[in-house]
């Protein structure tokens, strides 16, 4: 497996690049250890757009990594690059799947009027303790599975080779306007919805829960944008 190698900060043209200044680095990928499904945020590398704050679009077979929440570039020579310095990145297309990225992470858009709709973040942790109770409390926006796996080789999360090891994958469902995301919570929901302040009201009074899928969700959200 080669091993990670850091690349200085890159200027490419948008015709040939993948964002204009950012600092790229090699990555040692896991995608041979955690299903590509789990590592990454699409089941494969897409041509793809990046939006930039200050700069112009840039173009490039892109995915994004779900265990660090790295935006991932695919060279002309096959190498595999992390973009270092992502807080430049607004949002991503990659094929027809819009992603915003917000807090350090990218959550994958469901729009459901044009600029509001429900955002689907995705994580995937090494868990060097799978004992009961290691992953804490989730909110009922949030799933956890949870997997085992054989490291063939474990250098890049520094467990032993050969060393049965676990990860988690969780789903948090939220809300997002325009380009910020906010926790699917009843203060936010009125906070997006200040017309509605009485029907969402009526509805936790009814004894109903947060959703649980995307798809609840922007059901429900629907509802007070007509």
């Amino acid at each position: 497996m080669k091993k990670a190698r850091r690349i200085p900060t890159l200027l490419f043209a948008c015709s040939l690049a993948l964002a204009a200044s950012l600092t790229l680095e090699g990555q040692e990928t896991a995608a041979n250890r955690i299903p590509d499904e789990d590592f990454y945020l699409m089941p494969a590398f897409g041509e793809g757009t990046v939006y930039l704050r200050g700069q112009g679009p840039a173009q490039g077979r892109i995915n994004i990594c779900a265990v660090d929440q790295s935006l991932r570039f695919i060279d002309d020579d096959g190498t595999e690059l992390s973009a270092e310095d992502a807080d430049a990145i607004i949002r991503v297309q990659i094929d027809t799947v819009w992603f915003l990225r917000s807090g350090g992470a990218f959550y994958r858009m469901y729009p459901v009027s044009g600029e509001i709709g429900i955002a689907l973040r995705r994580d995937t942790r090494i868990v060097r303790d799978a004992r009961k109770g290691a992953y804490g409390m989730s909110d009922r926006t949030s799933s956890i599975r949870q997997y085992s796996t054989l490291y063939t080789d474990g250098a890049a999360q520094q467990l032993n080779r050969n060393q049965a090891a676990s990860y988690a994958v969780s789903e948090t469902i939220c809300l997002y306007c325009r380009d910020a995301v906010f926790k699917l919570s009843k203060a936010n929901l009125k906070k997006n919805f200040p017309d509605h302040k009485d029907d969402i009201d009526a509805w936790f009074r009814s004894g109903k829960a947060l959703p649980t899928s995307v798809d609840a969700a922007r059901t429900l959200i629907s509802s007070w944008l007509r």
